[in-house]
């Protein structure tokens, strides 16, 4: 199982439609895996011994997914959740083009509505725009796939400034932040071309 501890791992449980949101803490090979995982009340009343949940989480770009049997759920000093060890995993998407972690301010425009954060992760083609919802005066709800935003964001200094249009792939508020991927237009020619650059470069560095 590729996985480290701190990783983010989001549960379904079976008949609750909403998603919960845990971290990995701690794990023994071939046994149990222990999470942090604050539960709503209907999700505690899912948290049974021998209850099946179902996992995904990403790692080194790479979404997992796994079932796993509940092996107890306590609430102090801690809201853990013990799984068992997950007999297989699978490998839900795998990325066709590097994608490399930055920081990059930015922010995202949606007609007159506007939300700053940082750029965190980017591929050739697309990224991830993370935004602090305490700051925000932007609904996280408008956020949809398909929807057509602007992108500006600069690297390093101002002077070095893009701004894009794309579209929204995905969106998920977790732990007070919204995290939204974005797909860059087909016909920012060069502006891909930069990136691609970029990116090919700090990829081979990382590697």
């Amino acid at each position: 199982m590729q996985i480290e501890i701190g990783t983010k791992v989001a549960l379904e449980f079976a008949g609750l439609d909403e998603r919960v949101g845990s971290i990995l803490v701690g794990m023994s090979p071939e046994s149990y895996l222990i999470l942090y995982a604050p539960l709503s009340q209907g999700a505690k009343k899912k948290a049974k011994r021998k209850n099946v949940v179902t996992g995904r989480y990403v790692f080194q770009g790479t979404v997992f997914g796994f079932k796993s049997q509940i092996l107890d759920h306590i609430m102090y000093p801690a809201s853990l959740l013990f799984l068992s060890f997950p007999p297989k995993v699978e490998v839900l998407e795998l990325r066709r083009e590097p994608r490399v972690p930055c920081l990059f301010p930015g922010r995202v425009n949606v007609g007159a509505v506007s939300a700053g954060g940082l750029v965190t992760d980017m591929s050739p083609s697309g990224c991830r725009l993370e935004v602090k919802m305490s700051t925000a005066t932007v609904d996280d709800s408008i956020f949809s796939p398909g929807l057509r935003v602007q992108l500006e964001f600069y690297a390093v200094e101002e002077k070095n400034s893009y701004s894009v249009y794309c579209g929204v792939v995905n969106s998920f508020c977790e732990d007070g932040t919204l995290s939204v991927g974005l797909r860059f237009d087909d016909v920012h020619k060069h502006f891909k071309k930069i990136i691609t650059g970029y990116v090919n470069t700090l990829a081979a560095e990382l590697a």
